[in-house]
């Protein structure tokens, strides 16, 4: 692990982040230290029981964020900051261009332009299509539009998305803002996402699909998990060409081909799933960010499996 040993994990109060902490613990112990850093109270972060310190800050999206951010990685001397919010993965790429810290630090997206890539849908789009990776057409609001597929308005950033038919909207299209929405091609389900481990430095790659059977409240419950050869290479492809090491992506299918539909540089509260079935992609994630071999966190998937997902109750008591 080299001299790495202070982890800052931001959006504590995410599952992602709490998966995170399982693994942190579950293989390097006590032997470094965690802190937990979300914008609710300590009592409402389910990680913050197994951290050695939390701390209270402002949204993401405050103003105050960032200098809070700067102080806390200062003051208790951060060597590892992992984001699992996409705007803030990207204010984590720009404090690391603004070189602000006399210490190095080992962050996952160290470039603003990749995380703006990756946040923003329809930058997103045009990068797929440089690359002549199978992605839904997508509009800007202003562009005129003559396309006689189904379309779908969605926000160009964030995740969860709410979808609205175009074509029960299409009058409504002028009160949406350019840089708020996108209007794309429709796709057809099942959604599957992919998690993805990389390392460059050792030539290692590994990946899993995942469809949703089951949602709940926005939560998978019920997953099939399974591997696809031509998503194996795309997904290679986006590690290699984005330069990502631990991250997930969606792919829908258009004309029976697999369509990339959105890309995290980040791993996913999802990604727990793949765990279950010894596809440890947050440990991977780690390995990779301190120079050590993630293989040893992945078993192989022999064949398609199912995984159910039951909720575990804590008692915040602080």
């Amino acid at each position: 692990m080299k001299n790495f040993k202070t982890i800052l994990l931001s959006s504590a109060g995410t599952g992602t982040a709490f998966a995170s902490m399982l693994a942190l613990r579950k293989n390097w112990g006590n032997s470094i230290k965690v802190i937990t850093v979300d914008s609710n109270p300590r009592n409402l972060v389910t990680s913050s029981i197994l951290a050695d310190k939390f701390i209270q800050v402002p949204l993401n999206s405050d103003d105050k964020f960032k200098k809070k951010l700067i102080e806390i990685i200062t003051e208790e001397k951060v060597d590892t900051y992992i984001p699992f919010i996409d705007h803030e993965v990207w204010i984590g790429a720009k404090i690391n261009e603004e070189k602000i810290f006399n210490h190095k630090i080992a962050l996952q997206v160290q470039n603003s332009e990749l995380a703006e890539i990756c946040d923003d849908k329809y930058k997103t789009f045009l990068f797929l299509s440089e690359y002549n990776i199978l992605t839904p057409h997508c509009y800007l609001i202003n562009e005129p539009i003559e396309s006689e597929e189904n379309l779908i308005i969605k926000p160009r950033r964030g995740f969860g998305s709410c979808i609205i038919r175009l074509s029960v909207n299409r009058e409504e299209l002028s009160t949406y803002s350019i840089e708020s929405h996108i209007v794309q091609q429709e796709c057809e389900k099942p959604e599957i996402t992919v998690d993805v481990c990389y390392d460059k430095g050792r030539n290692y790659f590994n990946y899993v699909c995942r469809e949703r059977l089951e949602t709940k409240s926005g939560v998978c419950t019920k997953a099939r998990l399974f591997k696809d050869d031509k998503i194996e290479r795309t997904a290679l492809i986006l590690a290699q060409k984005l330069d990502l090491s631990s991250f997930c992506f969606q792919v829908m299918k258009h004309k029976q081909e697999w369509l990339v539909t959105d890309i995290n540089a980040r791993l996913g509260a999802g990604t727990a799933i793949s765990v279950a079935v010894g596809l440890d992609f947050f440990s991977g994630m780690f390995a990779v960010l301190w120079g050590e071999d993630p293989s040893q966190y992945f078993i192989p998937l022999e064949k398609e499996t199912f995984v159910t997902r039951q909720y575990s109750e804590f008692v915040m008591n602080f």
